[in-house]
């Protein structure tokens, strides 16, 4: 059973209902069965957090469940469910709900649900939590890390956003917060790094950001810099870029984009050095991280070959004129690919790459 636990989000896209395999088995994690794909956001589930583990596969006992196309049921408990009280584990999830139109109704009827609700993630830790009235978002709703920090919040009414909102980063820091009015953003907006520097501040009017002539400059290159990047023209883009970093040197986004633009147009180094200051100003900015990994990648691995990718993602590519990549070197990028992916940067690109130069 030990090889059915490890990975199990894998295993279960690739067995549930048949699905790779002859022999059907339908997974049920503390009593909701998993009968669509997992998502990256919805966690993993490990040995080490599992209570129990049920294998059934006595045809009639399936047939009891409903479930007569199965060949077996595998039933786990997660540490977390087997302390969880008895009042909470009744607080239903959203995964045993279903929309009826725009709003939430209980399995089983129509009547759009009132009350809590509490989802959470595989390992059984919760996910996030809030109240339904009438099948409609209403008053606070949390959304959490796996270590149980704060990931966002915010009011609603009536399903709308509507109230106080904010984000916070896995470190604790608040990332950002504001509030919204009837859906749209609605008077001063506050963003801050990890570090807890401000990173900058907006006032909206219904929805609608109100800018200073000096931050109208500063948007305008910026905007202009990534149009110029998206036609191709890397050269025109850095210099949108060197303008808009003139009035604001200390905004994380205008490195990293500089960055992209750099690595496009074959200037490794400098790209390098902007992926650099842009994780100084903002040590857990996953793009960057990634980012610098795969210059290092294309400097050593691709040479002087002109062919990249034209999507927003940079793919790793064979070159002619390959390089071995030093070893310090190549610690370096592993360093990156794993803190980028640790930050949830989950790309197939990434685990290829985490696959190719650190396993």
């Amino acid at each position: 059973m030990r090889e059915l636990v490890f990975g199990l989000l894998t295993i279960i896209s690739l067995t549930a209902f048949g699905q790779g395999t002859e022999e059907r088995i339908l997974y049920v994690v503390d009593s909701i069965a998993i009968v669509e794909e997992p998502k990256e956001d919805e966690g993993v589930l490990s040995e080490n957090d599992i209570e129990i583990i049920t294998v059934v596969t006595n045809k009639t006992d399936i047939n009891k469940y409903g479930h007569k196309d199965i060949d077996k049921i595998i039933f786990i408990i997660t540490k977390e469910f087997a302390k969880r009280p008895e009042e909470i584990r009744r607080v239903p999830t959203f995964k045993k709900m279903f929309k009826n139109g725009t709003k939430w109704c209980l399995e089983g009827t129509s009547i759009p649900y009132t009350g809590a609700f509490i989802d959470y993630y595989y390992n059984g830790k919760k996910y996030r939590d809030g109240f339904l009235k009438d099948g409609l978002l209403d008053g606070l709703r949390t959304i959490y890390y796996q270590d149980g920090k704060k990931k966002y919040y915010g009011y609603f009414s009536n399903g709308t956003k509507n109230g106080e909102y904010g984000e916070y980063f896995i470190n604790g820091q608040l990332q950002q917060q504001g509030v919204f009015k009837e859906g749209k953003e609605e008077g001063i907006w506050k963003e801050w790094y990890s570090t807890g520097v401000l990173k900058k501040e907006v006032e909206y009017k219904n929805g609608k950001p109100i800018f200073n002539k000096e931050i109208e400059k500063l948007d305008k290159f910026f905007a202009n810099g990534l149009k110029a990047q998206e036609e191709g023209n890397y050269m025109g883009a850095i210099k949108f870029y060197d303008k808009a970093i003139e009035l604001n040197p200390n905004f994380s986004d205008l490195y990293f984009h500089r960055s992209r633009a750099y690595l496009y147009d074959l200037q490794f180094d400098k790209a390098i050095s902007d992926c650099d200051k842009a994780i100084e100003i903002e040590p857990l900015y996953m793009e960057a991280y990634s980012n610098r990994a795969f210059t290092r990648i294309r400097k050593y691995e691709l040479g002087d070959d002109r062919v990249l990718s034209k999507t927003v993602e940079v793919t790793v590519l064979a070159g002619k004129s390959k390089t071995e990549i030093p070893p310090t070197e190549k610690n370096i990028i592993c360093t990156d690919l794993r803190k980028g992916f640790e930050l949830g940067d989950k790309q197939k690109m990434i685990k290829d790459a985490i696959t190719k130069y650190c396993e």
